[in-house]
């Protein structure tokens, strides 16, 4: 799929941004980010990209490794990673848990570009606070997204990354033991809307983001297919994790 200023991962696999990124994964027509020679990754988003308190920015790293844009930096042998998302973040200006910093337009808000626009790659992995209680309608996050987006572009950027959601309700926290187990079919179904509500802000019309910036370069990741396929093709061989 092509559009003006676009490279899809159609393929869904995450490691197209990692150790693939140069392949025919991405469009033959737009250079790969590994071949661009980006010196820096800006990065914002929640918990699938926070990496703990670090120069300012982030709560705790909710993993027990890197996340995936330190492995995006090594990879594309960046030379500073600026990591500004926030666990908990949602697309506004707000947190999960009601006070009203760290979301993602709150982080835009207090970025400033200081490397060449050409050299940087900015990554948006956003979204899944504002719907995991089945409380928030995914057309008002996705809004939120395009705010965001528009403001970085302001700010300079020509490179970014954005991540759409995988299925929420695949996560231990969704289980048949817990509290949450009886909003699985609603936060499926809102997973669902707010990846159709992405793509079409992003790609659909010609008041799209990528028709109205024909100069910025725009890589998706599809992430909510990649995982789907995954969890399909492969089972849980270890031991239950603390009991689940």
């Amino acid at each position: 799929m092509k559009a003006v200023g676009l490279t899809v991962v159609r393929t869904s696999v995450l490691c197209s941004l990692l150790s693939c990124v140069s392949t025919p994964a991405l469009q033959a027509s737009t250079p790969a980010p590994q071949s661009r020679g980006f010196t820096h990754i800006v990065a914002f988003g929640d918990s699938f990209t926070d990496n703990g308190y670090v120069d300012g920015h982030g709560f705790d790293r909710e993993s027990n490794g890197k996340v995936w844009v330190e492995y995006l930096s090594d990879t594309l042998q960046a030379q500073d990673l600026d990591n500004r998302a926030w666990g908990g973040a949602r697309t506004d200006e707000g947190h999960y848990l009601g006070f009203d910093w760290s979301g993602f337009n709150w982080q835009v808000d207090r970025f400033e570009l200081q490397s060449k626009p050409e050299e940087t790659l900015f990554t948006v992995w956003i979204g899944v606070n504002d719907y995991w209680d089945a409380k928030d309608d995914p057309a008002d996050s996705v809004r939120n997204i395009q705010r965001g987006l528009e403001k970085l572009v302001a700010k300079g950027a020509r490179h970014v990354v954005v991540f759409n959601n995988f299925d929420l309700t695949l996560s231990l926290g969704y289980g048949p033991k817990t509290e949450y187990h009886d909003l699985v079919p609603t936060v499926r179904a809102l997973t669902q809307q707010f990846n159709e509500a992405l793509y079409q802000m992003l790609f659909d019309g010609s008041d799209s983001f990528v028709q109205e910036h024909p100069g910025v370069k725009l890589y998706f990741v599809d992430i909510g297919a990649f995982m789907d396929a995954y969890v399909k093709k492969h089972d849980f061989a270890a031991a239950p994790w603390r009991g689940s």
